[in-house]
């Protein structure tokens, strides 16, 4: 007979060391790998061969499906007809997807609020830009427009006679009295005492002459563009202005234009109350 203990709680515990060394040995010793046979070749067409844990996964997932569907049945057959409740009114099913069909609705006190701060943020945009352009503008005083660009102004002479041959025979170079090359310019077009006195030493090289020109008309473009962002400020604010004025009170009908023409914006007219 082999020497047993006695445990905890009367249990009998084996205490031979010839055993627990056997046990020990067993799980060192290296075990044969049973392989699942794979799928035979006749039935390659049929996919991988399933195995028992995939069994497992599979039928899990189908009962889970399967309990979700009674629970829905149910639900549905126990359904009251006369149920209602407030969110049925924004909220519908469409083609099986649960979607949103409406939304919250804002009085006319509210959205009036809404619409003034919206014209209250375009007139600070507006003025932010106003103020922007006058800025450039300040700094390219006098230059006019580069090649590309409109002309920001023109030069007019007027001449006594009527004579034209006078207007033929006009030179501008003479009249200036600046050099024939500088004649085009608008801006910084010296006399030609001027050139002769000035130092040819100052100059500037032509490729920081560039450099300037490509500076200057890169403001232009920024003034042009910043004008044009100005003007659809202002029509968005009209915009703006003319549905806060809809929503207020007073009658009021749509009014075209002279020739009928009604791609413009819409004007509308407010029929004349008498105020008490």
């Amino acid at each position: 007979s082999t020497p047993r203990d006695i445990g905890w709680a009367g249990q009998r515990v084996c205490s031979s060391p010839l055993l627990l060394r056997m046990s020990s040995m067993r799980n060192a010793v290296k075990r044969k790998t049973h392989k699942e046979r794979s799928q035979p070749a006749s039935r390659a067409k049929f996919g991988l061969l399933e195995k028992h844990k995939d069994y497992v996964l599979r039928a899990r997932d189908f009962n889970l499906k399967k309990k979700r569907l009674q629970a829905l049945a149910e639900k549905a057959a126990f359904r009251n007809p006369d149920e209602f409740y407030m969110k049925m009114q924004t909220t519908a099913t469409k083609k099986g997807v649960h979607t949103n069909i409406g939304g919250d609705t804002l009085d006319n006190s509210t959205l009036a609020l809404l619409r003034t701060q919206d014209i209250g943020y375009v007139s600070m945009k507006q003025k932010s830009e106003g103020n922007k352009i006058e800025k450039l503008n300040e700094q390219l005083h006098g230059i006019s427009a580069l090649a590309g660009l409109p002309r920001q102004n023109s030069h007019t002479l007027f001449f006594d006679s009527d004579d034209e041959e006078d207007m033929d025979d006009f030179d501008a170079a003479t009249h200036f009295d600046t050099d024939p090359d500088l004649v085009g310019r608008a801006h910084n077009r010296q006399r030609r005492e001027q050139l002769e006195t000035e130092d040819p030493g100052k100059e500037l090289p032509r490729r920081l002459r560039k450099k300037v020109d490509k500076a200057r008309e890169a403001q232009y473009r920024e003034v042009i563009q910043r004008v044009e962002r100005k003007g659809k400020l202002d029509q968005a604010a009209s915009g703006l202005q003319l549905q806060r004025d809809l929503m207020g009170k007073g009658k009021k009908f749509k009014v075209k234009g002279k020739d009928g023409d009604e791609s413009g914006p819409t004007v509308y007219k407010w029929k004349q109350q008498r105020k008490k």
